[in-house]
């Protein structure tokens, strides 16, 4: 919002203005009001390295500072806002209004609280409430990885037998993965784990193979590091399975099209088990060959395990 001082210093730079800014589309502006003193600017540029250098020299309670938006956040773009907010806008009408008081029920968020229905479990509403109020445990800083304690038993649960390194007769040393809760990573969620694992692989120009159809949210990570998305298709007709000849057909032609030899173009394969949004959970015998595949290209896969509890069953 712009300030309704008048102007009292004239200006050229088309991203700093002292009084009302021009409009920048693909820009952001921050209006400081009473946060800080602040006055007529005058800026001048730094010839040395182009940047533009502010001071003041009188006071003024309000100025707007208004900045080109990074390239990062320009390539930002969440595809499924353009289709739910519109309907959450000027479709969804509660009972009372449309003379049925019948209020519709929203299966898009997948928020299962939501309605009240699933209150979270007492067993962790207690863990968090004796956190809380043990002396010292839950008021300091911790680890940016996570403390040690929940490492260890996140590993330990993944990994119940990880000392046992005995063999069966027809297993191969090979498929023995060796890991420690050093390996363990506590992110916020899995929204903010995608983007951290996200972040560690991708480059501008790389690819991510995500399935289709599948959650947008990939593709909005990945085109935000000017990575670019190629979908793979699932197999309806196969209970959704990953249609294992058309990544392969993928990975070939992106790396025999590969300006840079040198680098490996295809940086990782995202894998939603159980899906969203076709809900299927696939086998054991499926997901080995997505493995072995994996291992043919020599390309990490991204395992989206979210929903991996919440199954029916014995598909686990």
């Amino acid at each position: 919002t712009a300030s309704s001082t008048p102007a009292t210093s004239t200006s050229s730079s088309p991203y700093l203005q002292p009084s009302t800014p021009p409009h920048f589309p693909s820009g952001f502006a921050l209006q400081l009001n009473d946060a800080i003193s602040t006055a007529d600017l005058e800026q001048q540029e730094d010839t040395s390295n182009g940047n533009i250098v502010v001071s003041s020299s009188s006071i003024r309670n309000d100025v707007v500072i208004a900045s080109p938006a990074s390239q990062k956040s320009l390539r930002t773009h969440n595809p499924i806002r353009a289709i739910v907010d519109p309907i959450m806008a000027h479709s969804v009408k509660c009972g009372e209004v449309r003379g049925d008081g019948k209020d519709q029920i929203s299966l898009a968020l997948g928020d299962p609280t939501a309605y009240g229905n699933i209150p979270p479990c007492p067993v962790i509403i207690s863990a968090i409430t004796d956190a809380l109020q043990a002396p010292g445990m839950a008021a300091g800083y911790v680890n940016a990885v996570g403390t040690a304690e929940a490492r260890h038993a996140i590993h330990k649960y993944h990994y119940p037998n990880a000392n046992n390194t005995n063999l069966d007769d027809g297993e191969a040393k090979t498929n023995i993965v060796v890991t420690s809760p050093d390996d363990v990573i506590v992110a916020n969620g899995a929204s903010g784990a995608l983007e951290l694992g996200l972040t560690a692989l991708l480059d501008e120009d790389s690819v991510l193979l995500v399935p289709r159809p599948g959650f947008p949210l990939y593709q909005v990570i990945a085109e935000s590091h000017g990575a670019r998305v190629v979908h793979y298709d699932l197999l309806p007709n196969q209970g959704w399975e990953c249609d294992l000849d058309h990544i392969d057909r993928i990975i070939s032609e992106e790396e025999e099209n590969a300006h840079d030899v040198s680098t490996k173009v295809v940086r990782g394969i995202v894998v939603n088990n159980p899906s969203n949004p076709t809900g299927a959970v696939y086998s054991e015998e499926h997901l080995m060959q997505i493995v072995k595949l994996a291992e043919k290209w020599n390309v990490p896969i991204i395992a989206d395990e979210i929903y991996g509890d919440l199954v029916f069953g014995n598909n686990v």
